[in-house]
């Protein structure tokens, strides 16, 4: 199969990275502008495009994707399909040029959970697993007949980061079987029961503001979520954190909401019902560390919380 690959983030390279090596042919890949990134504003390249160059293929940066000269760009190569990895939604001009169309692969079992954050919104929600599906893509987000799909199961630690790297390979296995469908004229195109879709809508910073009030599950669910953005972060004395790393102990001291006690090189926070340790502590901007060496740099302990 003659593919053009499209895709941004390093989740995305790692699916790139799977068909170069495969029997399939990536003629090209398609990407974002590099962006200015870092303290510095150092305009980057994003990972799908330093994986592109590292095996030599063409890159495409459009800022417009439904110009004609995109659209021209991509007939020169005669691809059979475009496969697109957390990249955009394609004009329906695009969706054409491809003799099998575009697929998608996304983070989650849809129809839950279309949109722009499908992993931080399912270990938000506390669900026990999520999956990876690969579905032919209309002009609608996440919307089109699914090819293929694989269940990944949500671990109590897993973060965003975490999981992302466990859906790899299910999912790269599972576009796999979907292109296998395609080229032996074997497509399953199961049609998504659009009355059981769920969104998942694109993180902001403010999310990651951390509610003491609220139950120690739903807080430790939010702070894996959003690692590593937007965080999950409050004030603690009058000093910015990030808590990195959380559990939900069934035993230990009664605080009230954002009250702390550190003990035995436990940190410990009240909440609105059970109790939230903290495991990994991060002060804004400094590296991530564990509690008991932030707590050593914390001379006044006494009435300390997050408030």
């Amino acid at each position: 199969m003659k593919i053009v690959f499209m895709g941004t983030p390093e989740f995305a390279a790692c699916f790139l990275e799977h068909l170069i090596a495969s029997d399939n042919e990536v003629l090209a890949v398609v990407t974002q502008p590099d962006r200015p990134a870092g303290r510095g504003r150092v305009l980057t390249p994003p990972p799908v495009k330093e994986a592109a160059l590292r095996h030599g293929l063409p890159v495409l940066q459009p800022t417009d994707l439904k110009s004609p000269e995109f659209e021209a760009d991509l007939r020169k190569y005669g691809a059979d399909l475009f496969v697109v990895v957390a990249y955009s939604i394609l004009p329906k001009n695009v969706l054409g040029v491809a003799k099998f169309g575009a697929v998608n692969v996304h983070g989650s079992l849809l129809p839950k959970y279309r949109g722009a954050a499908p992993v931080q919104r399912a270990i938000a929600d506390g669900l026990p697993e999520t999956g990876v599906t690969v579905f032919r893509l209309d002009e609608k987000m996440d919307h089109g007949p699914i090819l293929a799909q694989r269940t990944v199961v949500i671990d109590h630690q897993d973060t965003t980061a975490s999981l992302l790297e466990k859906m790899v390979a299910p999912g790269c296995e599972a576009l796999d079987d979907a292109i296998s469908q395609l080229k032996e004229g074997r497509e399953k195109d199961l049609t998504q029961d659009h009355a059981q879709a769920s969104g998942a809508p694109k993180l902001k910073k403010e999310e990651g503001l951390i509610d003491f009030n609220l139950p120690a599950a739903v807080i430790h669910n939010r702070i894996r979520a959003f690692n590593p953005w937007p965080g999950g972060y409050g004030k603690l004395g009058g000093r910015m954190v990030y808590l990195r790393k959380t559990d939900t102990p069934e035993n230990g001291p009664k605080l009230a909401p954002g009250v702390v006690e550190f003990k035995d090189n436990h940190l410990y926070v009240g909440t609105g019902d059970g109790l939230l340790e903290v495991i990994e502590i991060q002060a804004e901007g400094k590296k991530p560390m564990p509690v008991a060496d932030f707590m050593r740099g914390i001379q006044n302990r006494e009435g300390l919380c997050f408030c």
